[in-house]
């Protein structure tokens, strides 16, 4: 016969405790999401579905300790990776143990009070993160002029290079700041970005563009565009 351990039910706040968790995956799942190509990104998706696992649990016991074995496994693997950004994962994993800790047969009000204080830090960061990744580049101002640079250029040929693309602009003036050449992704040539200062009145940003123009080999000047992220 099963004890009334056994079938007492996972307390209200404990599985709410457990939601939030979940929540506090968010910031991992932001990083993963926003354009980070690193070999980071799957593990820390691969981090946020096992916190799936403590919900499927019915009676106290069983919860109490699949929150355990996650906080601390989420933990340990946040740890092991934390100068890689899995660091993402630790309010997580403190937030399972306060669910575990809730669940007890007499539960205090301490993992209550540590899970909202850390759910309520992590989102207000995944906010910020969401916001940086997603939003601001919406409303930034262009700062930098591109340009194709074609196969055969000198401005390829270091030896060969005018004084206009010197790195810190100071060839091209009116207002640059930074001059880089970049490689076209499987395109012939490369890219040229001439970043410049916000504050460059228009009357020179139109000589900097014209100036870009007249480079060798150098076409299809444009303003950089910040939503698309190819300013850099």
């Amino acid at each position: 016969m099963e004890t009334a351990s056994a079938r007492r039910r996972v307390p209200r706040t404990a599985r709410v405790l457990a939601v939030l968790a979940m929540l506090c995956t968010a910031p991992a799942l932001a990083w993963a999401a926003g354009g980070d190509k690193s070999f980071i990104g799957d593990p820390l998706v691969f981090g946020s579905l096992v916190t799936t696992a403590p919900l499927f649990t019915r009676d106290a016991d069983t919860f109490r300790t699949a929150c355990r074995l996650t906080g601390w496994g989420v933990l340990a693997f946040s740890a092991l990776g934390f100068l890689s950004g899995l660091f993402l994962l630790t309010p997580a994993g403190i937030v399972f143990l306060a669910a575990g800790s809730r669940s007890r047969p007499e539960p205090r009000r301490l993992p209550l009070l540590v899970g909202g204080l850390v759910t309520a830090a992590t989102l207000g960061f995944a906010g910020w993160m969401i916001g940086e990744i997603w939003i601001a580049p919406y409303f930034q101002e262009p700062d930098a002029f591109l340009a194709t640079i074609q196969e055969g250029s000198p401005l390829l040929s270091v030896g060969q290079r005018p004084a206009g693309i010197l790195s810190d602009g100071s060839g091209l003036g009116h207002g640059a700041t930074d001059v880089g050449l970049k490689e076209s992704d499987g395109i012939p040539g490369a890219r040229l970005v001439v970043v410049f200062d916000p504050h460059t009145p228009a009357a020179d940003l139109a000589v900097l563009r014209q100036r870009i123009a007249d480079l060798p080999g150098v076409r299809d000047v444009r303003l950089c565009n910040p939503p698309a992220r190819n300013c850099r």
